[in-house]
């Protein structure tokens, strides 16, 4: 029987067509055979046909009946090996061919597979990048403090090593902090309350939480952010501007140069934080908001690939916009947007 989005409906025409046919068939093999005199009937014609009639009608009544059933019983069952194969783990399920009653439930069924699919593969996906980037300090960690349980170092030696645990250690303390800090803005789980501040003083402090990093490595830090008070919470706006310099300190060479600008508008607030750095790749600028990835030229430079990812979730949460624009060896470009509440 012919299958399809309206396979049911199908399925009785076809069953309507060839009862009716059938019934046809016999009332005119049954006619012959009277008028021949083949067989003799002491009935009213008009009565054999109603009776002929009626048995027909109920016999194709009684088919279609049956179809429906089976239908029906089809789509249950298929519905019930498809909740099954959810509670098992195996979310790859197809209820496109169920009766027109059960479609509504079998898309829902098939909208929750989806769902816990995609769960599944992030919380595989986080399990992995996870391992794989607490696996390097680790690794660090423990070889260093085995040479130093051997007592075979030289005091400069042994100092040596411990500064690279200690920063090993902060490395895990950061990686730690920034995958909760972001697991808690993609799920949902951060109280995000707005209130009125000012935008360009938040920058400064910003800029000076960062100065012994900028300062370190003799780079020029131009800021002009004049006066600018928005409606939005201060603490993720703080959090996504730390992200943005940092990397912008950390990508530009020594003696380079930052400029961190605001301009407003009537209706927006443009904040352009750039440098003098390295720049990003096409593959890069691509890729860059995604969690854990590090381009190959930042392998050695300290971070886990967080920082951005962390700046995207932050601006979708504040309804911000941010674009990059970049290119190797011409620096880094990041315009964040604010539109003005009414």
């Amino acid at each position: 029987m012919r299958k399809g989005k309206n396979g049911e409906y199908s399925e009785l025409v076809f069953a309507g067509i060839a009862c009716g046919a059938a019934s046809l068939f016999g009332f005119l093999l049954f006619v012959i055979f009277e008028k021949s005199g083949a067989i003799t009937v002491n009935m009213p014609s008009g009565t054999i046909f109603a009776a002929f009639l009626f048995v027909c009608v109920f016999a194709l009544a009684f088919f279609l009946f049956y179809l429906r059933f089976k239908k029906r019983r089809e789509s249950l069952k298929s519905i019930y090996e498809a909740v099954e194969k959810i509670s098992s783990g195996d979310y790859e399920i197809n209820l496109g061919d169920v009766s027109a009653e059960f479609k509504r439930a079998a898309q829902a069924l098939e909208a929750v597979a989806l769902a816990l699919k995609r769960a599944d593969e992030t919380k595989n996906d986080f399990i992995n990048d996870f391992s794989h980037e607490l696996k390097t300090p680790i690794v660090s960690i423990r070889g260093f403090a085995k040479l130093i349980a051997k007592g075979k170092l030289t005091k400069e030696e042994e100092k040596e090593y411990l500064d690279v645990i200690v920063s090993e250690s902060d490395r895990l303390i950061d990686l730690t902090a920034s995958t909760l800090m972001l697991d808690r803005l993609s799920n949902g789980r951060l109280d995000v309350s707005f209130a009125e501040f000012d935008v360009s003083e938040t920058l400064r402090k910003c800029i000076l939480v960062l100065q012994s990093a900028w300062e370190k490595k003799n780079i020029e830090m131009e800021a002009d952010v004049g006066d600018c008070r928005i409606i939005s919470n201060e603490e993720l706006i703080s959090q996504l501007f730390i992200n943005i310099l940092d990397n912008a300190v950390k990508f530009t060479p020594e003696g380079g140069r930052v400029e961190v600008s605001l301009t407003e508008s009537g209706k927006e607030v443009v904040i352009s934080i750039k440098d003098s750095g390295v720049g990003m790749d096409e593959e890069t600028c691509r890729r860059m908001f995604d969690k854990y990835f590090r381009a190959e030229k930042s392998r050695t430079t300290h971070g886990n690939g967080l920082g951005l990812a962390t700046v995207k979730r932050i601006a979708e949460l504040l309804d911000l916009k941010i674009e990059a624009e970049s290119s190797l060896g011409k620096g880094t470009e990041f315009t964040v947007t604010y539109k003005k509440r009414k």
